[in-house]
């Protein structure tokens, strides 16, 4: 049997006073990585030694694996549970022993009609639903699944007790996020993300990786299985062992691959959408995000993929295509409600969260307020203007013809300007140039006065 924290522990009573004061659908919001399938194992304890029988359903065969192995681990009699996934019981009802309490975990996809229609045959059973995001793509609330809801602690202040890594966030963006289009799905099409990284070099990807975590076991979220491929192959040609996989590997493969990482005999595993809910590799403690997505959900599940605690761990997250930029950081203070997700700012670069800005030098994500960057010691300038400086520049000797004509160019009139002083984008790159300034100084400036659909439609 498993020793819960004490938030665990509380979780588990409020989940089981909801129920006990008639509620019939209970919502559980919890963190990435606070150990919802211990919750869960311990509840479907307690249920089943007062004669109840669980069922216990999600929508993908590898976390039914993980569930099943996470109540054995607990001491839940198997023999009371049907374990499933969704597709699995909506076959079979009728035809399996009538629980008497029903839990969904990664329920933010239970407004799908194979929930309902299991929902709608189970009417009468009380039901649990577990996630760490509960608003779908389309920003849906779960209110017409559920009639309350139980939060857990926020991620600071797992993170501040010891129960998540604490992490640093590097945000240099390989895409042009002009390019992006959401598709009938809500997230971005895949025509549209291949067309915003056609400028992206898998080496650069290699470079930050070795300079901000060389080493370390990193995870790679791909968006398509061609690109994963290809970021593996550009790993393994630079000596780091890298693998790909995705949901077309063979099942057989696939857990080789994932049994290989989680003992240390791969450094790098690169995926497409598989990696996500339920992987648990607590010693990894890099994310390398390649993925743009419009979906919260898939931020919060892959951002924090590398968050899992262990003494003295720091996690990395690099993110290479300005996913932060959208949602903020992974532990930015958020709402959460049974309600739609409220409508997000007309522009698109506004985040959840507090204000954040990009470090010139090392690309690290810091609060907008602060005047030094807490990962590499750089100093902002006060009026906004910050210097990004090349971190390659002492390997190189500086070419005084080049130096001459950005001296020159600074004595025009962008030179005598500042970022405030900008009037349009076009404004902002000319400033950078004046100033030797880096092209990703003027992007971020003009991520953040949510210039970039205003460029468009221009």
């Amino acid at each position: 049997m498993f020793q819960l924290h004490p938030y665990q522990k509380e979780l588990v009573n409020q989940a089981r006073e909801k129920l006990a004061d008639g509620h019939k659908s209970v919502l559980l919001v919890s963190p990435a990585g606070s150990g919802k399938s211990v919750i869960i194992a311990e509840i479907a304890r307690l249920a089943v030694m007062k004669g109840g029988h669980i069922m216990f359903t999600v929508h993908r065969k590898e976390l039914i694996d993980q569930i099943t192995k996470t109540f054995i681990a607990n001491g839940v009699d198997l023999s009371k549970c049907t374990i499933m996934t969704v597709g699995r019981i909506a076959r079979r009802l009728g035809k399996l022993p009538k629980p008497t309490l029903i839990i969904t975990d990664e329920t933010h996809h239970s407004l799908a009609k194979t929930y309902l229609k299991i929902y709608g045959f189970y009417k009468d059973v009380p039901r649990l639903g577990f996630s760490a995001s509960p608003w779908r793509l389309s920003g849906k609330g779960l209110g017409d699944v559920y009639e309350t809801m139980v939060e857990g602690p926020t991620v600071k202040w797992l993170i501040e007790h010891h129960y998540l890594a604490p992490f640093d966030y590097y945000a240099p963006t390989l895409i042009d996020v002009e390019k992006l289009k959401k598709s009938s799905t809500g997230d971005y099409s895949t025509k549209s993300i291949d067309e915003a990284n056609t400028k992206m070099i898998f080496g650069d990807v290699v470079s930050h990786y070795q300079k901000l975590a060389n080493g370390r076991q990193a995870i790679v979220y791909a968006h398509s299985i061609e690109e994963s491929k290809r970021v593996a192959a550009t790993f393994n040609a630079a000596g780091i062992s890298a693998i790909h996989v995705d949901s077309k590997t063979p099942a057989l493969n696939r857990d080789k691959a994932m049994t290989a990482f989680k003992d240390g005999k791969i450094r790098v595993i690169s995926n497409v959408d598989l990696i996500s809910e339920g992987f648990d590799v607590p010693e990894c403690g890099v994310v390398i995000m390649l993925r743009p997505t419009a979906s919260l959900v898939l931020d919060i599940q892959q951002s924090m993929r590398g968050m899992r605690y262990r003494p003295n761990k720091r996690a990395i997250i690099i993110d290479h295509v300005a996913n932060v930029y959208r949602f903020g950081l992974p532990d930015a203070d958020r709402e959460w409600s049974l309600k739609d997700r409220p409508k997000q700012g007309k522009h698109r670069g506004k985040s959840d969260g507090p204000a954040i800005k990009s470090c010139p030098k090392c690309y690290g994500i810091v609060p907008a307020q602060v005047k030094q960057c807490p990962l590499c010691g750089y100093s902002f300038r006060a009026d906004g203007t910050d210097l990004e400086v090349d971190p390659t520049a002492k390997l190189k000797k500086v070419d005084k013809k080049v130096f001459k004509i950005v001296a020159d160019y600074s004595k025009t009139k962008y030179g005598q300007m500042k970022a405030e002083d900008a009037k349009s984008p076009e404004d902002m790159y000319a400033i950078a140039k004046a100033h030797g300034y880096k092209p990703g100084w003027a992007y971020h400036q003009i991520v953040a006065r949510g210039w970039l659909k205003e460029r468009k439609r221009a």
